[in-house]
């Protein structure tokens, strides 16, 4: 018996060390390839971008008749209290007059005095409600941005039973534009509605490594139209975890979402979900030819968008972005929406 256990010990071990291996490994993997610049802007995206020093101006919505009730879920902790505030912030000064904005906040490990100033938020035709949550017990290794809360995406059909439906964004968002059309998107019979991500030429292998050929595309979890009443019905949630538990997967539950909902998703509009990361690889030409659109400079791009997603480690709070990158003007527009919200803790 203290043989077996001791053979088990061994195999603890062997474990932990192929563990600690793989963890150094994708760091220095990391480091290499920030050290050989392989994913620099090209030229043209240098030269379209060396003026971007100046504020975006928004392109105009026609709220008439718009007045409908839009449910909003974010996910946050004490990390990403500046950002929730901002998302929600701008989405109050952008919507309709007439719409309603119902936000339902998960937490985890955040203070009193961050709960108030959630809810402090809260005004005529929007509401903020607190949701305390704990932290999933699931499998996770570190990512470089991505945390273990975005774990508690997986949960959010549970946590509000009342709702069938619900509009899921991430808290590094910048609302610019009503939700009410986003919310009305046709999403019967599907588990949720989300845009594609460009990993699927950006990082093709890992996608390949997925299955996702025969659908065709890998959508980003940052912004979905979930069908929560399906997800119930499903018991979605208890795949989601199943799929967590047995799997290494880079981006976790955007990795985990893709693969479970299958062919059960329907595809959003690129101004649905606006990632800017990818504009700062990649060509506008060939952005534009993956979103079938023809933009011609970076207003044509970001000026109609709904929702601006700071989808990378490269976030707006902090030290001030090069005059050379258009990245300066989407910062400017997030600090217009993180000016004037009284400092955490007061």
């Amino acid at each position: 018996m203290k043989d077996k256990r001791m053979k088990w010990v061994i195999v603890a071990d062997i474990l932990a060390v192929i563990v600690i291996g793989l963890l150094l490994f994708t760091g220095q993997a990391e480091d290499k390839l920030e050290q050989q610049n392989l994913f620099q802007p090209t030229e043209e995206a240098q030269a379209v971008a060396v003026n971007y020093d100046i504020d975006l101006a928004l392109s105009s919505q026609d709220c008439k008749g718009v007045n409908g009730e839009v449910g909003v879920v974010l996910i946050t902790d004490a990390n990403y209290m500046d950002f929730t505030r901002v998302a929600i912030n701008s989405a109050k000064r952008t919507k309709c007059s007439d719409s309603r904005y119902n936000f339902h906040v998960m937490t985890l490990d955040v203070s009193d005095k961050d709960v108030k100033a959630l809810e402090a938020l809260a005004e005529e035709n929007v509401s903020v409600s607190v949701l305390p949550q704990k932290e999933v017990d699931l499998f996770y290794i570190r990512d470089t941005h991505v945390s273990k809360t975005s774990l508690l995406k997986y949960y959010i059909a549970n946590v509000l039973p009342q709702l069938d439906k619900v509009l899921y964004i991430d808290s590094d968002v910048l609302v610019l534009h009503d939700l009410n059309k986003i919310y009305n998107t046709d999403i019967e019979g599907k588990y949720l509605a989300a845009v594609k991500d460009p990993s699927w030429f950006f990082e093709n292998m890992h996608v390949v490594e997925l299955g996702l050929e025969d659908r065709g595309f890998y959508f980003n979890s940052g912004v979905m139209l979930m069908n929560l009443k399906k997800i119930r019905e499903d018991n979605l949630v208890q795949k989601l975890e199943d799929y967590t538990n047995n799997n290494f997967r880079t981006y976790m539950d955007q990795d985990a979402l893709n693969v479970v909902v299958g062919h059960d998703v329907v595809q959003l509009p690129f101004e649905a979900n606006a990632m800017n990361f990818f504009f700062e690889h990649v060509d506008m030409a060939t952005m534009g030819q993956f979103y079938e659109r023809n933009w011609q400079n970076y207003e044509d791009i970001f000026a109609p968008v709904t929702i601006l997603h700071f989808a990378s480690a490269k976030k707006p709070l902090g030290a001030v972005a090069p005059k050379t990158e258009f990245f300066r003007m989407l910062q400017r527009l997030w600090y217009k929406y993180y000016d004037g919200l009284p400092p955490l803790g007061e």
